[in-house]
């Protein structure tokens, strides 16, 4: 019989599972990471995994459901205190933080071929566009912060900013940060001019 777990230790658990699944993914990729080792990482039965994920690409995709749940949180925290009358400077600092932030939890893994196909050929394709539409809809959220409604300039942006966040895949970038901030701000130059 499965164990029966209260609403506290399941929430408790998933955020473990999460944390752990982060954590391997930044170190090796959704591949190399096993349910067996995020079991380990988490103190949770094996089994015990199933009942909350199907798979740990149902994780995965939970974990970067996360990431872009926090975004916004965090660039609406961030605008609190920028200067509105400085925009390319406040939208350069927002998205070379949100590229950072991409970098240090591991999810520019996902930019790698390799990983997002693993996710998409286990996961439900509901389930990856309710994706797609929560991290477009956080983009949108910040530009219309800014009062840029032009649908055409925005999707050129995303595209810019997804192939400055593929950066992240090449390993010997001489200075990343560098780089990442000057590029950016070329996006949101053009954006804004």
């Amino acid at each position: 019989m499965p164990k029966i777990f209260s609403e506290k230790e399941r929430v408790d658990i998933i955020s473990s599972l999460q944390k752990s699944a982060m954590k391997e993914l930044s170190r090796v990729g959704v591949r190399k990471t096993t349910v067996d080792e995020l079991c380990r990482l988490s103190h949770l039965a094996k089994g015990s995994f199933y009942l909350f994920y199907e798979s740990k690409e149902e994780l995965f995709l939970d974990c970067i459901k996360s990431f872009a749940d926090g975004l916004e949180e965090m660039y609406l925290e961030m605008l609190q205190n920028l200067d509105e009358n400085h925009i390319v400077t406040s939208l350069t600092t927002v998205f070379v933080t949100i590229a950072k932030r991409f970098r240090d939890e591991g999810m520019f893994r996902f930019l790698d071929e390799e990983n997002l196909a693993l996710i998409k050929r286990k996961v439900p394709e509901i389930r990856l566009k309710d994706l797609t539409d929560t991290l477009k809809s956080v983009f949108h959220t910040l530009f219309s912060y800014f009062s840029i409604e032009n649908e055409d300039d925005i999707k050129a942006f995303e595209d810019g900013y997804l192939a400055v966040l593929h950066l992240f895949l090449i390993p010997d970038l001489e200075k990343p940060d560098e780089t990442i901030r000057f590029l950016i701000r070329g996006l949101v130059l053009q954006m804004v001019e």
